[in-house]
């Protein structure tokens, strides 16, 4: 009789089958693909199943079918599997679809965890708080972020200042931009202190920061970190890029050069994470084209609106593009293009929109009339933004556009008619802002 067939040394039956599983899982495998032409799926299924320890020969055959090796497979730690995951992660971040990016950083982030690579569970655990707060389900993206705060405890400043992000943003959505800002504030000087200067990371905080300053009203912080945002965003086209690392990356791992695969896959994540901030990035534009427009580079301002506007409409964002939209058009008109500000106020007009850029869209349409000496129109156009201001509660723009009007009114000849709007318009402003003490009074 021959002897007994050596088994392999390594985890208990019952971790190593879980592990199979899962590995034969994601590689799209079915029970009878991974057995033959040497075992039966009943062989591979009592293993799966921690009924049967499988032998040194039989695990060497599984791990060849799975892309590792035996000892990868039978102790759980597989310097080619995590740079798969990671591989994997970057698909996610450049995937179109929210449930296969879901799908993607559930796998990554139990593969991980079996794996032992808490870094890596954190980061699919952030992408899945990412898919929340996009699914407006900031309690789910909140426990996310624990989950990941609590896999970095012992990692490196620059990598807990990810989860640090991520939690800034989902404050930030919950309506607490300030303490968003004041934790993001406190990671960025804190890599700058400890000699931690990662630049995909200060690019995170710096975009989050800008839109906790947007949210704030605080155009010209928003700007300065919008600045400092985009001199990190290098990329050119950080799609492609990454594309590319990822090919590299795919080459090097079937050739068994795991190591600069592993550098390769870091480039992808790198170049990734621009493509999938790239609406934080165009309110970055935007942020900083509102303070170039203010210090009086009108060419500059034009330049971050026009990419702003571009980035919001390739990525849905129709609500932000009109904003942007409105904004370009009132650099154009500045500019002395009125055919392109007026092709961009055409597609402007939501009825459902928000009133206050229905308002200033409507503002510039009359600046435009007035300019062509369409005055009925122009006289139209304006009364129509001095009352969505009024609608909307927004006494300074409501003062603006009655002193607008007033002014053109007296031009036309029309004196009477100047003096009556501005006593009107005067008024209502008066009213909104008793309206507005009265609140605060009751608040």
């Amino acid at each position: 009789m021959s002897p007994p067939e050596p088994v392999v040394a390594g985890d208990p039956v019952g971790e190593l089958g879980a592990r199979l599983q899962r590995l034969r899982t994601a590689r799209g495998l079915t029970q009878r693909a991974l057995a033959e032409p040497r075992y039966t799926a009943a062989y591979v299924s009592a293993v799966e199943g921690g009924r049967r320890m499988p032998s040194a020969d039989a695990v060497a055959h599984f791990a060849e079918r799975l892309g590792v090796t035996p000892a990868d497979l039978a102790t759980g730690r597989s310097p080619a599997e995590v740079v798969r995951l990671r591989l994997r992660l970057v698909g996610a971040d450049l995937a179109g679809s929210t449930d296969e990016r879901a799908a993607v950083c559930r796998e990554v982030a139990a593969l991980a965890a079996d794996l032992d690579e808490p870094v890596l569970a954190a980061r699919a655990r952030l992408g899945l708080a990412g898919v929340a707060l996009f699914r407006d389900d900031p309690d789910a993206a909140s426990a996310e972020v624990d989950r990941a705060e609590a896999l970095l405890a012992g990692a490196p400043p620059h990598v807990r200042a990810e989860a640090a992000a991520r939690r800034a943003a989902v404050l930030r959505h919950t309506g607490d931009p300030r303490y968003a800002g004041f934790l993001l504030a406190e990671a960025r000087d804190a890599l700058a202190r400890d000699g931690w200067p990662d630049p995909s990371t200060l690019l995170t905080l710096h975009a989050e920061l800008v839109l906790c300053h947007v949210a704030l009203g605080d155009e010209e912080a928003a700007a300065e970190a919008a600045g400092q945002a985009l001199a990190l965003a290098v990329l050119p086209a950080p799609a492609r890029v990454a594309g590319m690392h990822l090919t590299v990356a795919g080459a090097l791992l079937a050739s068994g050069r795991t190591a600069e695969a592993g550098v390769a896959a870091e480039q992808a994540r790198q170049a990734a994470r621009q493509v999938a901030m790239g609406v934080q990035l165009a309110c970055c534009h935007r942020a900083r084209g509102q303070g170039r427009r203010a210090a009086g580079d009108l060419a500059g301002a034009l330049a971050d609106l026009a990419t702003a506007h571009t980035a919001l409409t390739v990525a849905g964002q129709r609500a932000l593009a009109r904003e942007v939209g409105v904004e370009l058009a009132e650099v154009h008109h500045a500019l002395g293009q009125p055919e392109r500000a007026a092709a961009l106020l055409c597609d402007a007009v939501d009825p459902a929109g928000d009133a206050v850029v229905a308002a200033r869209a409507d503002r510039v349409r009359g600046l435009l009339r007035a300019d062509a000496g369409e005055q009925v129109d122009a006289e139209r156009h304006l009364r129509a933004a001095a009352a969505g201001y009024r609608a909307a509660g927004r006494r300074r723009e409501l003062a603006a556009v009655v002193l607008l009007l007033a002014d053109l009114l007296e031009q036309w000849g029309r004196p009477g008619d100047a003096l009556d709007l501005l006593r009107d318009g005067l008024h209502q402003v008066e009213q909104l802002g008793e309206r507005v003490a009265a609140f605060r009074a009751t608040a």
